[in-house]
């Protein structure tokens, strides 16, 4: 019998009809070699888009970064035919696989800052050359620079915040969302509240990742602050819309540092469930704020219990046959897993941020 003809709208069409995450991903990285041994330029990089976004959007975004250079590279060589069928997008679409190929370097802490400027210096380069992306060049310049100085940081968001939008700039919610969080991290509380009021009364139109983005930022300072009663409304929103897959760990990490303090009961059941998605991330940064939450909650449970009953994944390292586990050997356990990867953090670069995170986090534990 005959090879079977390559036809990537059906193959499209068929991974789209299954479940989002991994399933997709692990058949569009099948699709991507299918294409490649047929020649198709058009979908070798369609395919590579395809597995970029869902890598990004709802699994382990550093998974994009190969797929992302293998498409820039091809992008390069092949850009007629995807331009002709892809129209007036072209542009965007290179820029935006680009840039998901540099985000996730600022939560991959083996990544030197060196190679990081070199990738922003030839994102530049393009953006320069379409006109358009410059409002997001200096949000990705600000986003790396809060873990390293942010008075630096605040430079930046402020020029990106002056910078008109364009084609390549995320929703109004998602930019409202990323101003909330700086202007916390500077303590101006009045211009966060600014920034969040449009959404707040519902006259900005949420993505799927807002309003989660600023739910965050407001309950990891009311934390910081110590107000568990803001921080119990802010947790307890976020878990009904920031419970989906692998990319809301960050989120799962905050609700347990809330739970802990406000429904110890509740935070062991989540953690249960979602420790799974912790296991073999590329996302350090996730990582990490699921472990610092998984300390605070074992730190706090220590203090009533010696032991709890939990069913956890058999991939764990401290798993245990009979589910019974020292509720201080867990958060010595997932302390030092914090400090490590917040270590490695602050030695690329160059500063103490995840130390005083951390620090912070448990205090008065």
């Amino acid at each position: 019998m005959g090879k079977t003809k390559f036809c990537g709208e059906e193959l499209e069409a068929s991974i789209k009809r299954l479940p989002q995450g991994k399933p997709q991903m692990d058949a569009y990285w099948n699709a991507i070699r299918q294409a490649d041994e047929a020649g198709d330029s058009y979908w070798r990089l369609m395919f590579r888009c395809d597995y970029c976004y869902e890598a990004t959007f709802r699994d382990d975004p550093p998974k994009a970064i190969p797929v992302a250079a293998e498409f820039c590279a091809l992008f390069e060589e092949n850009s007629e035919a995807f331009i002709e069928r892809s129209q007036d997008g072209a542009s965007e679409m290179h820029l935006m696989i680009m840039q998901m190929g540099i985000d996730p370097i600022v939560f991959l802490p083996q990544i030197p800052v060196e190679q990081w400027e070199k990738m922003m210096g030839e994102f530049h380069r393009w953006v320069k050359y379409y006109h358009i992306g410059l409002r997001t060049y200096w949000w990705q310049m600000a986003r790396f620079w809060q873990y390293i100085d942010r008075e630096q940081a605040y430079q930046y968001f402020q020029k990106f915040w002056k910078t008109g939008r364009d084609g390549l700039s995320d929703c109004r919610a998602c930019e409202r969302s990323y101003a909330v969080r700086m202007e916390l991290l500077m303590g101006n509380r009045a211009a966060a509240d600014a920034y969040a009021k449009p959404m707040d009364q519902g006259r900005i139109w949420f993505c799927k990742d807002t309003p989660h983005l600023y739910w965050l930022a407001y309950l990891e300072d009311a934390l910081d602050r110590g107000d568990l009663r803001e921080a119990e409304k802010r947790a307890n929103a976020l878990y009904r819309k920031g419970n989906r897959d692998k990319s809301d760990l960050s989120y799962i990490g905050a609700i347990l540092r809330c739970w802990a303090d406000t429904d110890p009961e509740r935070a062991l059941a989540l953690f249960a469930k979602r420790l799974e998605w912790s296991i073999g991330m590329w996302d350090q940064k996730k990582v990490y704020d699921f472990d610092k939450g998984a300390c605070v909650l074992f730190r706090r449970l220590s203090g009533t219990r010696q032991t709890v009953e939990l069913e956890l994944p058999q991939a764990f390292p401290l798993w245990r046959e009979d589910g019974t586990y020292a509720a201080k050997e867990l958060a010595g356990w997932f302390q030092t897993q914090a400090e490590t990867i917040g270590h490695r953090f602050d030695q690329r670069n160059n500063s103490h941020y995840f130390e005083d995170d951390l620090a912070a986090s448990l205090a008065g534990q």
